[in-house]
């Protein structure tokens, strides 16, 4: 199974990697990682790297910072998209100001609202990722 989106490269290393090795697994087993690989949206080489090191180093292997880093630039490029939106409402109303001379009080509610829940997103998305706080999923 792939990812639904393209999986970000792992930070290199400034040597790089030239060894390999050899997992077996069954076909339950396989399908099995496959699935948790592209739940966490990452490929099944990374998924095995990241929990055979984190295990020999006696970190816990159910978490990978990549993916909280991941999931936080995903989380603020969606806010991004969401304020572009929101700012070209407030465009279209300031349009509508100077033109006409009048906004509608509705209107311009309605997209105040929305700036502040988008900003609100942003602030908190920031604020979690500098806490090291949960993104979620």
């Amino acid at each position: 199974m792939k990812p639904e989106r393209r999986p970000r490269r792992r930070h290199r290393d400034a040597q790089q990697r030239s060894h390999r090795v050899v997992v077996r697994f069954n076909l339950a087993e396989r399908d099995e990682i496959a699935e948790a690989a592209a739940a966490r949206q990452q490929t099944v080489s990374r998924l095995v790297a990241t929990a055979s090191l984190a295990a020999a180093r006696g970190h816990s292997v159910a978490t990978d910072p990549q993916d909280r880093l991941d999931r936080a630039v995903d989380e603020l490029a969606a806010s991004r998209a969401q304020l572009a939106r929101v700012g070209n409402n407030l465009n279209q109303l300031t349009f509508g100001l100077n033109a006409a001379g009048y906004v509608q009080p509705t209107e311009l509610a309605l997209t105040l609202g929305a700036v502040r829940r988008a900003v609100a997103v942003v602030d908190d998305t920031a604020a979690k990722l500098v806490t090291g706080g949960s993104l979620g999923s």
